[in-house]
Formats: C-alpha cells, sequence, structure tokens
C-alpha cells in the first residue's frame, strides 16, 4: 500500500471512531471502540492517541473518552463562516413567524441537517401545543418529512439513482416507492410542483411545506427552507401559497450566499 493509500486509510478508520459517539453513547472505552470496529486494541489505541492529539476526542474518567473541545472550535468557526448558515442569518431573521417556524436545511451524505431556524419552539393551535423537534444539528433522514424531500428530489438524476440503489429498502419504507419507476415519478412529480409537503412524519400533528435553494445560473442545490406549522392550522388548499413565500424567501438566500461565499465555494 502506497502513503496515499495508507493515509486516506487512516482517515477513514479515525471518521469511524469519530462517528460511533452519540447521544445514546457519549463515552467509549477503547474496548469499545476496538469491538464495535473490529480493531485490534493496539490499533484502537493508535488511532485514540492520534484523534486525542487533535483535540477531536478527550479522556473522561475510568479511560474512557468523549469528543474533545476541538468540535467546540469547529462549531463556532462553522457559524462565523458557513456560507449558507450566514445567508440564512441575513435574510431569515426578523422574518414574521405566525405561529410557525421557518427552517434551512443542508445535506450530507445521505442526511439532513437543520443549520439554522428562526420562529417559536412550540406552535399552538387552539388547545394543541407542539413541540418542533428539529434543531440544529440534529440528523434526519432523506427519506422523510418535506426539507428532507425538497432537496432528494432535486439531486442530479445520477445521484438519485445511486441514493435509490443504496437505500431501496428504506425509500420503501418511507413510502415513496415499492420500485425505481415508482420512486422516479414521485421525484418528477416534486419537481413539477416545485416544492414537498409532508404531515406528521417528523413531528406528530406538524405538518411542513418545503422548497430547495437553487443557485441562479446553474441551478446547484445548495439546501432547503421549510415552514412548520401545525398541521390543522394549514389546510392543503393553502400549501402553495406558502411555498410561494418561501421560493421568494429562497431566491433571496441564494442570492445573500452567492455575495457571501467565496468563488470557489460557488463552483
Amino acid at each position: 500500500m502506497n502513503k496515499e493509500k495508507e493515509a486516506g486509510s487512516s482517515l477513514s478508520r479515525a471518521l469511524e471512531i469519530l462517528a460511533l459517539f452519540t447521544i445514546d453513547a457519549p463515552v467509549l472505552t477503547a474496548e469499545d471502540i476496538a469491538s464495535r470496529l473490529g480493531y485490534t486494541r493496539s490499533t484502537a489505541y493508535r488511532y485514540i492517541k492520534e484523534l486525542s492529539a487533535a483535540g477531536l476526542i478527550a479522556a473522561t474518567t475510568g479511560a474512557a473518552y468523549s469528543l474533545g473541545p476541538r468540535i467546540v472550535e469547529l462549531e463556532r468557526m462553522l457559524a462565523l463562516t458557513d456560507p449558507l448558515y450566514r445567508a440564512g442569518a441575513a435574510v431569515l431573521d426578523g422574518q414574521e413567524c405566525d405561529n410557525n417556524a421557518l427552517l434551512l436545511h443542508n445535506l450530507y451524505q445521505d442526511k439532513v441537517l437543520c443549520i439554522y431556524k428562526v420562529g417559536p419552539d412550540v406552535l399552538q393551535h387552539g388547545n394543541q401545543h407542539v413541540v418542533i423537534l428539529r434543531a440544529r444539528g440534529i440528523p434526519f433522514s432523506l427519506f422523510q418529512g418535506a426539507a428532507s424531500l425538497a432537496m432528494l428530489a432535486y439531486l442530479s438524476q445520477h445521484r438519485i439513482r445511486q441514493t435509490y440503489l443504496r437505500n431501496e429498502q428504506a425509500i420503501k419504507q418511507a413510502g415513496l416507492g415499492q420500485n425505481w419507476d415508482e420512486f422516479r415519478h414521485k421525484m418528477s412529480r416534486i419537481r413539477r410542483m416545485g416544492y414537498a409537503t409532508s404531515r406528521g412524519q417528523i413531528t406528530p400533528m406538524v405538518m411542513g411545506v418545503a422548497v430547495p435553494i437553487l443557485l441562479p445560473g446553474d441551478q446547484r442545490l445548495i439546501g432547503s427552507l421549510a415552514s412548520a406549522h401545525l398541521s390543522a392550522a394549514m389546510p392543503p388548499e393553502n400549501e402553495a401559497a406558502c411555498a410561494q413565500g418561501l421560493h421568494a424567501l429562497a431566491e433571496k438566500l441564494a442570492q445573500e450566499y452567492l455575495s457571501i461565499a467565496p468563488r470557489g465555494q460557488t463552483q
């Protein structure tokens, strides 16, 4: 194995270790890491040492490890420099949210992240009070929720096909089609409409309307913008009007993104 391949392999293994840390498993021992990833103890300790030196994990009590302070530093840097986040702050702050929330999302791998939110944490309609289950940094499925579907449908045809091949069972379970043709037609329908909707998929009694955020010119997808409402307060006949307002905001977000992003990030 040449040095470039060794470096790539080492990075992949280090990232595999970071991916083990979750809400349910915030602290791991070297033995946990070795057994879950099939590493020898010496291999696990070698990568733990490297991650610790970088500040990406930190020792806790009892020879265990948690995520490290470098993660906090990177989060701070991201909030100050991410062009989509900064565009969200510039465009969405001050928007009137009449018992709804505006949610800005980004995509990585087959996950969708809410990166910016404007509006209340609790929606109310009559006697109903419902907490919105979306917050910055929480990953969601690419196959459930309006914000996810608004991005999924606007991926390149090649990526949509590859996504289907990797996730055929999850796509079936999400009700997006029992085969490739059904799935492809559902994605085409979302593109024709220009927006996606969902009801109760992420939070019971809450519905969402979402649109893609596309850069002018090449129409490259950079995220999605969703509006969350109590289902009872947003009848289906009002969804198109809501989407129209979101499209106007999405255009402003795309323009603001272009004004902020270094040239290399827009290509």
